[in-house]
C-alpha cells in the first residue's frame, strides 16, 4: 500500500529509481491508505483502508465517489452512494424513476431494451403455459392454444380434452380408457353416405358401437371426468 503525488522531479539516479518505484506501487495498490492522497486527480482511485471502501475522484476533482465496499472476500457495488444487493439498495432502486435508471445505465428503448408498450420480440420467446381453461389476461402459449383448440387437433386422456374416435369398417367403436366421456359419432356406410348418428356418455373403455359389416363409425369424444 502506498500513495504518491505523481510528480517525479529532477534528481539523481538512485533517488529517481526510488521515487519511480513508489509511484508505481501507489498505482498498483489503488493509492490505498487510511487517509486520502494529498494530491488528487479527476477519476483517481483510492482504496480507503479504514472503511474498506473503493472510491473514485469525481470529474471535477472536488469529491470522492464510493464505487464498492470490500466484504470479506467479495465486493458490494455502489450506485450513486447506495450499496446495491441490500434491502436499502433494493428500496432505493425501486424508488428511482425507471427512465432515470435507463438513462444512468445508457440503455436506449427499442435498441437495448424493448419498450413497455407494444414490445416487439425476435427469435423464439417463451412463457409459462397456463392451466387448462384459464380465463385471464395471461399470455397464451402455443402449447395452451393447442390444448384448447378444435377437437380434431387434439389427442389425449386428461379431463377436458377432446379427441377424435373412429374404427375400421365392421369393427366396434371403443372410447379411450379412463374417466367418463361424452361422445358423438356418425355412421358412415360403404358408399360414403351418412346413415345415422348417435351421442351419449359412457365410461372410458366402453364399446359404444358394436360394429356392422361395411359400416364405419367416426366421431369425437370429450372427457368430462
Amino acid at each position: 500500500m502506498a500513495q504518491h503525488d505523481y510528480n517525479i522531479g529532477d534528481q539523481n539516479g538512485f533517488d529517481f529509481l526510488l521515487d519511480l518505484n513508489n509511484a508505481l506501487s501507489a498505482i498498483v495498490t489503488n493509492n490505498a491508505g487510511s487517509s486520502e492522497p494529498n494530491t488528487t486527480f479527476a477519476h483517481m482511485l483510492w482504496f480507503d483502508t479504514n472503511n474498506d471502501l473503493m472510491k473514485m475522484r469525481n470529474e471535477a476533482n472536488s469529491a470522492w465517489v464510493i464505487v464498492a465496499k470490500k466484504d470479506g472476500s467479495g465486493w458490494t457495488p455502489y450506485w450513486q452512494g447506495t450499496a446495491l444487493g441490500t434491502a436499502a439498495g433494493r428500496a432505493f432502486l425501486a424508488a428511482v424513476d425507471p427512465e432515470a435508471q435507463r438513462t444512468a445505465l445508457g440503455l436506449v428503448i427499442g435498441t437495448d431494451i424493448p419498450p413497455n408498450a407494444s414490445p416487439t420480440f425476435t427469435g423464439v420467446p417463451t412463457a409459462p403455459t397456463a392451466a387448462t381453461a384459464t380465463n385471464t389476461t395471461q399470455i397464451a402459449t402455443t402449447a395452451y392454444v393447442r390444448a384448447m383448440a378444435h377437437p380434431l387437433a387434439i389427442a389425449g386422456g386428461g379431463v377436458g380434452v377432446f379427441t377424435s374416435i373412429s374404427a375400421t369398417a365392421g369393427a366396434a367403436l371403443v372410447l379411450p380408457a379412463g374417466g367418463t366421456w361424452i361422445y358423438f359419432y356418425l355412421i358412415v356406410n360403404s358408399g360414403g353416405g351418412i346413415s345415422g348418428h348417435l351421442s351419449g356418455h359412457a365410461a372410458g373403455g366402453s364399446i359404444i358401437y358394436a360394429g356392422s359389416s361395411g359400416i364405419q363409425p367416426i366421431g369425437w369424444a370429450w372427457r368430462k371426468a
